[in-house]
């Protein structure tokens, strides 16, 4: 219920069109007006250029839940997933390319294994 009512009310505060029987809802649920309040005191400060207090960031960490961005890890992993995807897009290129340049017609298939046939170990000629 509070994310719908910031939600209307940071539309509002934006510019945005707002039916105004929603702005009203918001406005009169808890939480509503100090929801305007903290929309209104931040588009202040961000026209004037200057930081958000340290009160409005820890409130809005309290709101948030205390996330403050992606531990190390998380970084080392995306980085190692992107390396990994980079490496079989090389090697599905180069077969895809191998594939694609295929024989000639008038060249005989490459060899993939030579057989050898030694006479008198692997057949016997026999008469008739």
């Amino acid at each position: 219920m509070q994310t719908e009512v910031d939600e209307v009310v940071s539309a509002f505060v934006d510019g945005e069109p707002v039916d105004a029987g929603e702005l009203a809802s918001a406005l009169a649920a808890p939480g509503g007006r100090e929801a305007l309040l903290d929309f209104m005191l931040l588009r202040a400060r961000l026209v004037d250029g200057a930081e958000p207090s340290p009160g409005f960031v820890e409130r809005m960490r309290r709101r948030l839940g205390g996330r403050t961005g992606a531990p190390g890890w998380a970084r080392v992993v995306g980085l190692a997933a992107a390396a990994a995807v980079l490496a079989l897009a090389t090697l599905g290129a180069l077969d895809l390319g191998r594939a694609l340049r295929g024989n000639r017609p008038d060249e005989p298939p490459e060899a993939t294994r030579v057989i050898r046939y030694e006479p008198g170990v692997d057949w016997r000629e026999s008469e008739g």
